[in-house]
């Protein structure tokens, strides 16, 4: 989805999709995951569905591009998201009128349900943020890369080693390997870690019950949560929200 509009600033908020904004004009803020980046003309901002931001501004106008990891090329997105990284680049006048244009006809393709053309178009933003990001690398996603961005599009939900193993196509028994091999850490530590930093910010952020954060951050038991929430982080999650806004 795109949307061309001028917005008047938003209070903290996240969402389970990717997002992309190209200023247009206007002046302000974003503050994602507590780093200030100053809005400007031709500025562009990159959300994953694990960022969490505010905008500040007396009237900016923008080109938003909304969209579900599914919905494009892999190998690009992943390149261009990680999940404790956020990126935010200026561009020239040149590369800012290059990327309004195909998303305003994103805007025009997705109207006419024109999916194949939609698709195509989407991922020629992303290649080309790509390569403004020097993320440019040449290569398909390895194994254990493609199961890290099925785990940051669906961390909320119920994963198990046979759901990432299936999506890379592998066995269990052989993904448990090379995931430890290459993150240094295996499979079920590695999506905690996502999730307990998910459940970090709504702490900081929301005014949603520490029950509710927990099943929304993906976990389906409250008590181990809790426990090895104090384990990782000496505070209990209340501690943590009691902290965070003090």
């Amino acid at each position: 989805m795109v949307k061309e509009k001028t917005i008047v600033g938003y209070p903290t908020h996240w969402h389970e999709f990717y997002e992309i904004e190209l200023i247009i004009s206007g002046s302000g803020s974003y503050i994602i995951d507590g780093v200030e980046k100053k809005i400007e003309k031709n500025m562009l901002f990159f959300m994953t569905p694990v960022n969490f931001h505010k905008v500040i501004t007396d009237g900016a106008e923008v080109i938003t591009l909304m969209f579900m990891g599914e919905v494009c090329d892999k190998n690009m997105l992943f390149k261009l998201s990680s999940v404790f990284d956020t990126d935010s680049v200026r561009l020239d006048d040149e590369d800012a009128r290059y990327l309004a244009s195909i998303m305003h006809e994103l805007n025009i393709a997705s109207a006419e349900n024109d999916d194949e053309y939609s698709f195509h178009l989407l991922n020629s933003i992303i290649g080309k943020i790509c390569r403004l990001t020097n993320r440019h690398e040449h290569g398909h996603l390895t194994k254990v890369q493609t199961a890290m961005l099925f785990i940051q599009n669906n961390f909320r939900n119920e994963i198990t080693l046979n759901d990432i193993a299936d999506v890379a196509g592998v066995t269990p028994a052989y993904m448990s390997s090379i995931f430890l091999k290459d993150s240094g850490m295996n499979f079920k530590t590695y999506l905690n870690g996502i999730r307990y930093e998910y459940a970090k910010k709504l702490l900081s952020y929301s005014d949603m019950t520490v029950t509710d954060i927990c099943f929304e951050s993906g976990f389906n038991d409250y008590a181990n949560f809790e426990r090895n929430f104090r384990t990782n982080f000496g505070v209990s999650p209340r501690e943590y929200r009691k902290a965070s806004v003090e």
